[in-house]
């Protein structure tokens, strides 16, 4: 099944199912949106930042001149806010659904030193190479069919995804003061030049942002429930947190889970599932650097609904 997944296109999509093989893959392409969600090293969810102005209509005349009202900083409320990238790219390892967050499965202590519960948990996609999965604008994306199984019947209030904790973004912003600033190869960087225009590779070190390794987190909330998250080493288990670092060392995948607002049913009679994404000034977040003399792209947020037929 080719070209099911507009990805920056309207936020709806729908489909229909001849098959559980086609509802497997179907349920795969939600999820890797949802391994998306809130994902940024910065810390600030879709309720934290304002949507970048439109500047097409919003004159923009510096990046932070002080006194500047229409500085982007200014206009922004502090040198943030968020985009629609070009490209997203993230590797794939495991999808499904749990009964019980894994990372804290009580909902009261977070499994931080061990390894995640994952004994309520019925996955849809198992590949233990990981598979690159990536998103252009007004492309589509089609996992392998090879490493999909059936998942179980049930009621399952969680979406649950083991992605790479490192974010492939290509997107730009401006104009600011007359330029317009292109992500480059390096991160944390940018051009004004078009032909230094190239995919990033954003790296996770910390939910708390730069300074200290805050190694998950929890209950941010979303279009469509609450999203957690939690940063793995290369043997599957929960990173602590650590204030003493000034980033988190060791982590290799993320583990992100979604309490959805409505369970999701899978059951004999399911045919299909209908899917609306929020994609769009979501998937990038446009910051200023720390000396507010550059602009650049990092990871943003997405989201996820589900609803069966």
């Amino acid at each position: 099944m080719k070209n099911l997944l507009k990805t920056f296109n309207p936020t709806f999509n729908y489909y229909k199912m001849k098959n559980k093989k086609s509802l497997i893959k179907n349920l795969i392409f939600a999820l890797t949106f949802l391994g998306t969600i809130s994902f940024s090293q910065n810390k600030v969810n879709a309720e934290e930042s304002p949507v970048c102005p439109d500047t097409s209509s919003t004159t923009i005349s510096s990046i932070s001149d002080s006194g500047d009202a229409t500085s982007f900083t200014a206009v922004t409320g502090g040198g943030f806010c968020r985009g629609t990238p070009d490209e997203y790219g993230v590797t794939v390892y495991k999808m499904g659904f749990c009964t019980k967050n894994p990372g804290n499965p009580t909902g009261s202590s977070v499994l931080a030193g061990s390894s995640p519960d994952y004994s309520t948990c019925t996955w849809g996609y198992e590949n233990s190479d990981g598979e690159a999965a990536s998103f252009g604008a007004g492309g589509s994306i089609d996992l392998s069919e090879a490493y999909a199984s059936e998942p179980a019947k049930g009621t399952y209030p969680y979406a649950v995804m083991i992605i790479s904790k490192d974010f492939l973004i290509k997107g730009k912003f401006g104009p600011v003061g007359g330029k317009t600033y292109y992500s480059t190869t390096t991160f944390e960087s940018s051009s004004t030049d078009i032909a230094d225009y190239a995919t990033t590779e954003a790296p996770l070190n910390s939910f708390g942002g730069p300074g200290n390794c805050t190694a998950y987190t929890e209950d941010e909330t979303v279009v469509g429930g609450t999203i957690s998250a939690y940063l793995l080493n290369s043997a599957g288990t929960m990173l602590v947190n650590d204030s003493s670092l000034s980033k988190c060392s060791g982590q290799v995948k993320l583990l992100g889970v979604m309490n959805m607002s409505s369970d999701l049913i899978i059951a004999d009679t399911t045919k299909g599932l209908k899917m609306t994404f929020v994609v769009t000034n979501n998937g990038m977040s446009v910051v200023t650097n720390s000396s507010a003399t550059d602009i650049y792209m990092d990871s943003g947020p997405f989201s996820v609904t589900f609803d069966t037929f």
